[in-house]
C-alpha cells in the first residue's frame, strides 16, 4: 500500500529521532478490505509475496548509503530509478514479517530478520505454530541461513481476571508454562502483550514474565 521509499526513510527518521528505537514490522496484504478502502490494489495471494520480496530489498538498499549510486529497481510491482540512499538508520533496523502461509513463511526464512506471528491465528495453537515454524526453517536453509538466526516473537492475548483470553487460558502461572514450552520448542524468543490495561500489563510482567525466564532456565541448565 505504501511506497516501499516512504517506508524505509520514514523508519530511518525515527529511529535516529528515538535513539535507535524502531523496528519495522510488514505483511502481504492480511486486511485487503481495509487496503482497498483507501484506495489501494487488492493483490492475489503470489504477488502479494512478490511484492513485499521487491519492498523489503529496495527498503535493505535505502537503508545503506555507503552503496555507491542510487537505489534501483524495475521490479514487477515497485519501480525505483536511482533513487537516492539514506537516511541511514541509528541502528541496524530488525525486519519483521508476520505470515501464516507456506510461500511467505519460507521468505521469512530466507530474507527477514524476525517472524512475528499470533498464536491465535493458528488452528491447533502450538502445533500449528510448529507447523508454520517449519516452513521458516526451510527457506533459512534454502538460503544458507542458520534458521535460528530468524528471531521469532509471538502475538499474544490480554491474561484476566477470569483467567485469560486468546490463545492462551488459564491463570498467568499457566500462561508461563505454555510461554516457556513454546520457547523451548519453538523458538519464541519474546512475546506481544495484547491489550492496555495496566493492571494486566502489570501483572504479566511481574508474574508471568519472571515465571517464563525460570522455567526456561531451569530447563535450559
Amino acid at each position: 500500500m505504501r511506497q516501499p521509499v516512504v517506508i524505509a526513510r520514514s523508519a530511518a527518521t525515527l529511529d535516529l529521532l528515538s535513539g535507535g528505537g524502531v523496528e519495522l514490522a510488514l505483511g502481504a496484504g492480511a486486511f485487503w478490505d481495509a487496503i482497498e478502502a483507501i484506495g489501494g490494489r487488492r493483490l492475489a495471494p503470489g504477488e502479494s509475496v512478490d511484492a513485499l520480496e521487491e519492498a523489503i530489498t529496495i527498503i535493505r538498499e535505502l537503508w545503506d548509503p555507503e552503496m555507491r549510486g542510487g537505489v534501483r529497481m524495475d521490479g514487477t510491482h515497485y519501480h525505483v530509478a536511482g533513487a537516492k540512499r539514506g537516511p541511514a538508520p541509528a541502528h541496524d533496523i530488525g525486519i519483521w514479517v508476520g505470515a501464516y502461509r507456506p510461500r511467505l513463511l519460507r521468505l521469512v526464512g530466507r530474507i527477514a530478520d524476525g517472524w512475528l506471528p499470533s498464536l491465535s491465528a493458528f488452528e491447533g495453537g502450538r502445533a500449528g505454530l510448529a507447523r508454520a515454524g517449519r516452513h521458516v526453517d526451510e527457506g533459512a536453509e534454502a538460503a544458507r541461513r542458520d534458521p535460528a538466526s530468524v528471531r521469532r516473537l509471538l502475538n499474544i492475548g490480554t491474561p484476566s481476571p477470569s483467567g485469560g483470553s486468546g490463545a492462551l487460558s488459564g491463570p498467568l502461572t499457566q500462561w508461563a508454562e505454555q510461554l516457556a514450552g513454546a520457547t523451548l520448542e519453538h523458538g519464541i524468543s519474546g512475546c506481544i502483550l495484547g491489550g492496555d490495561d495496566p493492571i494486566a500489563i502489570q501483572q504479566f510482567g511481574e508474574e508471568a514474565a519472571p515465571a517464563v525466564r525460570e522455567l526456561v532456565g531451569t530447563s535450559r541448565s
